[in-house]
């Protein structure tokens, strides 16, 4: 995503799709992916809404944040979904929307596993 990103705002909690109008990733599925971000949106509301999307068979593998708040960690713990903060280099520049990553909070490393680009605002409809 190229900007901020509130599961409570920009996502339709139904189907797991960014339904926000001019969001950068309108129309991606965040299901089973793992979502590079710069910054969060929101809050309470926002951050137990993961727990919500787990229940409800539509949530990310894991959170990967240039910077974020308590809440979100909070929510992100509560649904077992990994979570990240702050990155050496320039996360949105160096992965591109498809590539494979593997994340290792405890470590703070990203690595890219396999580049697989697709255009950023591929839609789902």
């Amino acid at each position: 995503m190229r900007e901020g990103f509130s599961p409570r705002y920009d996502l339709d909690r139904t189907t797991g799709v960014i339904s926000r109008i001019g969001h950068s990733a309108e129309g991606e599925s965040v299901i089973d992916r793992i979502l590079v971000i710069p910054t969060v949106k929101g809050g309470v509301a926002g951050g137990w809404a993961f727990l919500d999307m787990l229940h409800k068979g539509i949530a990310p593998k894991a959170l990967v944040f240039g910077r974020l708040n308590p809440v979100m960690v909070q929510g992100a713990v509560l649904a077992g979904m990994a979570i990240t903060e702050g990155w050496s280099s320039d996360a949105l520049t160096l992965i591109g929307t498809g590539d494979r990553i593997r994340i290792d909070p405890a470590a703070r490393t990203i690595s890219i596993v396999a580049v697989h680009r697709q255009p950023m605002l591929q839609r789902v409809r």
